[in-house]
């Protein structure tokens, strides 16, 4: 398959993602958002990285955990450009780390919660949020990292 064919698969996964991340929320399946926002933050970073021409797989083949990929966007010389920094903000990785802790602790504790929980409802929403601005800025930041790389 050539590279603008899975360009253009990959866009329509993509697409199709957070159509299902909207009709998740819309009809409050949470759980399946927060899922569906966990997925697009780990494919959001590893593009950035990717776009950065860093690496992020392990010695054994395994992509980086969201956690490492946010630290390396965060820390690394590639991503200290005031462009990038204008649009990838501290705040907005901080953001994504502290809804990523809330949603592990949620994954832990998910045999004592209840289902319908106010927690899980506002976690759901504050991921698609937080996807919605990543994938945005995540659009800049990649076209200007291939125009300067």
């Amino acid at each position: 398959m050539s590279e603008n064919n899975k360009n253009i698969e990959k866009k329509n996964k993509y697409v199709n993602l957070m159509s299902k991340l909207t009709r998740a929320t819309n009809n409050e399946y949470y759980y399946e958002a927060i899922f569906i926002v966990y997925s697009i933050l780990e494919d959001r970073t590893e593009s950035l990285l990717k776009h950065a021409k860093i690496n992020y797989v392990d010695d054994k083949g395994h992509n980086y955990k969201l956690s490492k990929k946010l630290n390396m966007i965060n820390s690394r010389e590639e991503f200290q450009d005031k462009y990038i920094r204008k649009h990838i903000t501290t705040e907005l990785i901080e953001g994504i780390v502290e809804w990523k802790r809330k949603r592990d602790k949620i994954m832990h504790d998910i045999i004592k919660i209840e289902y319908d929980n106010e927690d899980i409802k506002n976690i759901a929403l504050a991921g698609e949020c937080l996807v919605k601005k990543l994938n945005n800025k995540t659009n800049f930041v990649n076209k200007y990292l291939d125009r300067k790389i």
